[in-house]
């Protein structure tokens, strides 16, 4: 989706919480356009007074601003405006002008008509418009939301209630936040991103990333777009793994190192969550990779096994050592064939040192890679009593 974010009256992009919704927003692999309209100094306006019109700041020069982002949009592509004060009427303006057809838009602090002091209306004046086509615009701008606060020093309450109830939006009140702008302290907005998350369909990895963006966790890294690299804590694993196994959509594919055994819980959040998300999709598979032969006598992973069966976790035992050449990572994870999660440990004392969660496209391939050659050498456990014996069997 491109996103379409509009300033107010004497504004620029790069003011309020316009950077970080921008920036959020590419993190997710969206575009983002922020144009700068033609504006004016407020202090020379209010010197020159009432009867000076303003050179820059009118309606006509913001349509010849806006002329060519019209034009760059491809046809069919979804569309959601995002337009804060002054910039809410003028998207008005422009989808009526250009006959734009969004998927969604979102008005904070919008107004139609004059408001209560000479200056606003004075930079305002060639924009207020209450005889829109309102039929046409509410065709043209079938999902909207309308924000405002109850202690907006320049746009009264009733100015936005009017301009949700002429497009039938949404209103949402948001207690004492002003201007909703940086004079309150207002350089971030999650209120926003989250109402432009509503309007996306995600894969499952950019929904992590939107997770810990809310989450306020640590760095997500500078790349922008879908295919991103994340390097998380090992303790970090397990919150990332309950988001991935509860969102979960289409198939699940993990190991299960045993050098790492003593930090198994069989039972824990993790373990039953990933068995629900197993119930669900149909499609999970795990391989106990496994660091010795021995491994297999130790209770626990007779435990994990008996608990994930009934579940319908598909089950594959592999000698890691048949692997390693081909396989340098000996857990890991793909999941909705979206992203990988790799689990790095020590090999000295089996510590997980770092989790890499991946979905640049070539690396994911290696991944794939990866799976091929493991499954080339996995066994399927069916039941227990017999299979493992085998196992054992085969690999002295």
């Amino acid at each position: 989706m491109k996103f379409v974010i509009f300033h107010g009256a004497f504004g620029s992009p790069g003011e309020n919480w316009f950077p970080e919704l921008k920036e959020n927003l590419e993190s997710l692999g969206q575009e983002v356009v922020v144009p700068q309209f033609p504006v004016d100094d407020w202090n020379e306006m209010v010197k020159q007074g009432p009867k000076i019109p303003l050179r820059n700041q009118n309606l006509t020069n913001w349509v010849k601003t806006f002329e060519p982002v019209a034009k760059s949009f491809k046809k069919g592509e979804k569309l959601c405006f995002v337009g804060h004060s002054l910039g809410a009427v003028f998207i008005l303006h422009a989808v009526e002008r250009f006959n734009l057809k969004l998927a969604s838009a979102i008005f904070v602090s919008p107004f139609l008509d004059k408001l209560d002091r000479w200056e606003f209306n004075h930079a305002n004046q060639t924009f207020y418009k209450t005889d829109f086509d309102f039929a046409k615009l509410k065709q043209l701008i079938p999902v909207s939301y309308v924000l405002y606060s109850d202690n907006d020093p320049y746009v009264k309450n009733q100015h936005s209630i009017l301009f949700a109830k002429a497009l039938d939006s949404s209103p949402i009140f948001v207690r004492r936040a002003g201007h909703m702008n940086s004079e309150v302290n207002l350089n971030e907005f999650p209120l926003v991103f989250d109402l432009c998350m509503t309007r996306l369909d995600l894969s499952l990895y950019q929904r992590y990333l939107a997770y810990r963006m809310k989450q306020e966790l640590n760095d997500l890294g500078k790349e922008k777009g879908q295919e991103r690299l994340l390097k998380l804590r090992p303790e970090e694993v397990v919150d990332e793994g309950i988001f991935h196994f509860r969102n979960l959509q289409k198939s699940g594919w993990g190991t299960l190192y045993t050098g790492g055994i003593k930090f198994w819980n069989t039972n824990s959040k993790y373990m039953e969550d990933a068995r629900k998300a197993a119930k669900r999709v149909k499609n999970f598979t795990r391989v106990i990779m496994l660091d010795k032969l021995s491994d297999l006598k130790n209770p626990l992973v007779l435990e994990q096994i008996k608990a994930d069966l009934p579940a319908g976790i598909r089950i594959y035992l592999c000698s890691y050592a048949e692997v390693k050449n081909e396989v340098p990572e000996p857990d890991f994870g793909i999941w909705d064939d979206d992203y990988v999660c790799i689990v790095r440990f020590d090999q000295n004392n089996h510590v997980a040192k770092e989790v890499e969660l991946n979905s640049r496209t070539h690396d994911l391939e290696i991944c794939r890679k990866w799976k091929e050659e493991v499954m080339k050498k996995a066994v399927p456990v069916n039941d227990t009593e017999k299979d493992i014996p085998k196992f054992i069997f085969a690999h002295r």
